[in-house]
């Protein structure tokens, strides 16, 4: 794994039907996917050389632009994995992170009418990365609880993956000024939801809970649910408050870029030991040993590699 990546310096992309180096890749002023951010998106990574949960992030693809109502997009769901595979192929790595994006597209007029954008859509493969860096997968991450509120669930349906992130911008910027990175938010009841790409944990007594509103359904997050169940974890998708976290004896993240995350300490208090816990620990693992299970794994096709246009790569 990266712990550093320069975006845009490595990998493939995908738009206007042409594979593109990453840097290439633009969306026009017009869009209103820039201007708006009417747009969703999802991200899934390979490793070893294989999709994980290919078939859920393909599910959860479809349900996000049924939403958004994207409907001229251009792309089924097999073209749509066609792509993915041909900019991982094309840009010959073995652990990535992908993402797919829909836009809302340009109107025809300057009045706007969302009616006439024809949707645009693009992916990108870049090498494997995680949303915190490899010192913190090790020893865990140190959060705040954000002052700045969550975006209503009635406003913008958090459950379709999506860029329209200021309210996350906000809590990142008193994350920075606390002296740490990342920040979790509540909702306007003063629920826990979730933090900038990631969803979060909280064992306490025994028990594994995580928000049940107000947060992506991350492909990861149903990951270890599932995997907690199976291995006779108590599991709890429900509210939770601040006193839970504060309370907990162990926290993490969970997200498609990093699996299991530990988090070390809350508004500068530490979790538990201060170290990632037992159930995080054993949870990690048995995420990452999944990933040799052939149930839950799609290998790359790297022969389209051989098909690349000649101008692809230039």
């Amino acid at each position: 794994m990266r712990d550093e990546l320069e975006f845009g310096k490595d990998g493939i992309g995908f738009t206007d039907g042409r594979f593109v180096p990453v840097s290439q890749l633009s969306i026009p002023v017009a869009d209103m996917g820039f201007q708006l951010s009417d747009m969703c998106y999802d991200a899934i990574h390979v490793r070893d050389g294989r999709f994980f949960r290919l078939t859920d992030h393909l599910n959860r693809w479809e349900r996000s632009i049924a939403a958004r109502r994207y409907d001229t997009l251009g792309y089924d769901r097999e073209q749509v994995a066609e792509v993915l595979h041909g900019c991982v192929a094309r840009a010959g790595l073995r652990d990535a992170m992908v993402n797919f994006l829909a836009t809302r597209g340009t109107p025809l007029t300057a009045h706007k009418d969302l009616r006439t954008c024809k949707n645009r859509f693009m992916a990108w493969a870049v090498p494997y990365y995680a949303v915190v860096s490899m010192k913190e997968m090790i020893e865990g991450s140190d959060i705040i609880i954000a002052k700045t509120v969550r975006i209503p669930i009635q406003s913008v349906d958090p459950t379709i993956k999506n860029y329209g992130r200021l309210d996350f911008v906000r809590a990142c910027f008193e994350a920075y000024e606390a002296g740490v990175k990342y920040a979790v938010l509540l909702d306007t009841e003063g629920y826990v939801t979730e933090g900038r790409g990631w969803n979060i944990f909280a064992v306490r007594d025994g028990v594994l809970m995580t928000p049940d509103r107000g947060a992506l359904e991350g492909i990861t997050r149903q990951t270890v649910l599932e995997l907690a169940t199976n291995f006779n974890i108590k599991t709890s998708v429900t509210r939770i408050s601040v006193d839970d976290l504060r309370s907990a004896d162990e926290l993490f993240m969970s997200s498609t870029a990093g699996g299991i995350m530990p988090i070390r300490s809350l508004d500068k208090s530490m979790v538990g030991d201060g170290v990632p816990g037992p159930v995080t620990t054993r949870l990690s693992k048995l995420y990452w040993e999944l990933h040799k299970d052939n149930a839950c794994n799609t290998p790359v096709r790297y022969d389209l590699a051989r098909a690349a246009e000649p101008d692809a790569a230039e």
